[in-house]
């Protein structure tokens, strides 16, 4: 039998589903966990070197204290990091490591409304987990986060440019697989 040439699918403009954006959410929670750690015992190690911690008088070395303080810190990072890089690069860098890119519905890049509203549908999609559970349901595949800051996560990678990374190289051997089950059947 005569074999045509499969032209690539493009995934360019495509809208992101629920899985690779819930991967690059992991990817991103964890470099923001990291940053934060590193930042805060760096900032906690010049207070006690320099010893300004007691010159103020309000660094609480209780569990309680220390717990609020880290919180506390930690969502200052993640805010300044998801809106940075969404105004900045339109992705941050684990939807760049997965291949996604955040644009407003018209497809331009997000202003600062944009990504202060989705800023706050993150924390209020975090309710039960429902908001991004919407994702799933949804025909443009846009969570609570994402109909509130008038959002869309699209591909932002043809299917030609996938070489290079574990998930893009993986796409690519399922469907060499696919293929050769498909001349197997045909063959016999």
């Amino acid at each position: 039998m005569d074999e045509q040439p499969v032209s690539p699918t493009t995934y360019l403009g495509q809208y992101a589903g629920f899985v690779t954006r819930l991967v690059s959410f992991v990817i991103d929670r964890a470099l923001v966990g990291m940053v934060a750690f590193v930042t805060f015992l760096s900032v906690e190690y010049i207070l006690d070197a320099f010893q300004i911690n007691q010159l103020l008088g309000f660094w609480d070395r209780t569990w309680q204290g220390m717990s609020l303080l880290v919180a506390g810190f930690y969502l200052i990072v993640t805010i300044s990091y998801d809106i940075g890089f969404w105004l900045l690069a339109g992705q941050t860098p684990g939807k760049r490591m997965m291949g996604l890119r955040i644009l407003r519905s018209d497809g331009t890049r997000l202003h600062l409304a944009n990504a202060v509203r989705r800023e706050i549908g993150y924390a209020l999609s975090g309710i039960l987990f429902l908001g991004y559970l919407w994702i799933l349901f949804d025909n443009r595949r846009q969570g609570f986060h994402d109909k509130l800051a008038g959002t869309i996560v699209v591909y932002s990678w043809p299917e030609g440019d996938l070489k290079g990374t574990l998930v893009r190289d993986r796409v690519q051997r399922i469907r060499r697989q696919r293929q050769v089950s498909r001349s197997e059947r045909d063959v016999a």
